[in-house]
C-alpha cells in the first residue's frame, strides 16, 4: 500500500551537489518518490533516472550561482523543494590556514546555499509544501582538530536555518538542517578508509553511515508527513556524539 503522506508526485526539487554521493542519493530517493529532481553540480552528472535532470554550474562562481535558481524555474515551471547538498571540504590547523583558503568555505559552505534560497524564496512562496533543507555535518557540533573552517561554516548554516524558518514561516516555506556524521562518500574516502583500516568503533551502531540514510531523512522533512518539522537540525551520526568524542581524520 503507498504511504501518500510520502508521495511527492508533481513537486519540483532543487538537489546541489548531486552527482555523487549523499547529493546523488538524494536526487534518486525523492525522483523514486515522484518528484520532478534537477541535479546541480560542477560536472552536470546526474543519477540515471527519467525524472533527474542534470545541470553543471559552479556554485563558488557568483554569475553561474545566481542563474541556477531561473534555469532549474525554466526547467520545472516552479520549485518545491530545495536540497542544497554541495559543499567544501578539507582539514587544515590554525596555524596553516590563509584568507583565501577560508574564503572558499565562506563561498561554497554558506554564501551559495544562502543565494540560492534567496532567489529560489519567491518560487518556493508559491507553493503548498515548500521546503528547504540543508546538509550540515555534525562538525557544526563536534568539530574535529583542523575542522575549524569547515565546523564554524557549518555551525553557521545550523544557525542560518533556525532563523530562515522564522522568516519564511509566515510564507508556508519550512526549512531545516541535516548534521550526518561520517557517511561513505567519495568526499569522506580517506577518513572511511582509516576507520575500516582500524576497526574503529566511531559510533554506537559500529559502522560508517550510507548515502541513502541521509536521504531516507531528507524525503521525510520534504513530504507532506513532515509537515511538523521545521527549524530544526537533525543529527544522523550512528549516535556518534552520543558515544563520546572522537577525531577522525
Amino acid at each position: 500500500m503507498t504511504d501518500h503522506g510520502f508521495d511527492l508526485t508533481g513537486t519540483r526539487a532543487l538537489v546541489t551537489g548531486a552527482s555523487t554521493g549523499i547529493g546523488a542519493a538524494i536526487a534518486t530517493r525523492l525522483a523514486e518518490a515522484g518528484a520532478t529532481v534537477v541535479a546541480v553540480s560542477r560536472s552536470g552528472r546526474a543519477p540515471h533516472t527519467d525524472q533527474v535532470m542534470g545541470v553543471a554550474a559552479d556554485l563558488s562562481n557568483p554569475d553561474q550561482l545566481d542563474g541556477v535558481i531561473d534555469s532549474v524555474v525554466d526547467r520545472l515551471g516552479g520549485l518545491d523543494i530545495v536540497v542544497n547538498n554541495a559543499g567544501f571540504a578539507e582539514w587544515r590547523a590554525l596555524a596553516e590556514i590563509d584568507r583565501d583558503f577560508f574564503d572558499r568555505f565562506i563561498d561554497l559552505n554558506m554564501w551559495a546555499p544562502l543565494r540560492l534560497c534567496q532567489l529560489a524564496h519567491p518560487h518556493l512562496a508559491e507553493s503548498d509544501n515548500a521546503s528547504v533543507v540543508m546538509i550540515g555535518s555534525i562538525d557544526a557540533t563536534r568539530p574535529s582538530a583542523g575542522a575549524i573552517s569547515y565546523g564554524a561554516t557549518k555551525a553557521a548554516m545550523a544557525a542560518a536555518t533556525v532563523a530562515m524558518a522564522k522568516e519564511w514561516m509566515v510564507d508556508g516555506i519550512r526549512v531545516n538542517q541535516i548534521d550526518p556524521g561520517l557517511v561513505d562518500t567519495p568526499l569522506a574516502a580517506d577518513a572511511v578508509d582509516a576507520v575500516r583500516a582500524e576497526d574503529a568503533q566511531i559510533n554506537m551502531v559500529g559502522r560508517v553511515g550510507r548515502p541513502d540514510e541521509i536521504a531516507g531523512l531528507v524525503h521525510y522533512l520534504v513530504a507532506p508527513v513532515g509537515q511538523f518539522a521545521n527549524g530544526t537540525s537533525y543529527r544522523v551520526d550512528g549516535g556518534a556524539l552520543s558515544l563520546g568524542p572522537f577525531d577522525v581524520r
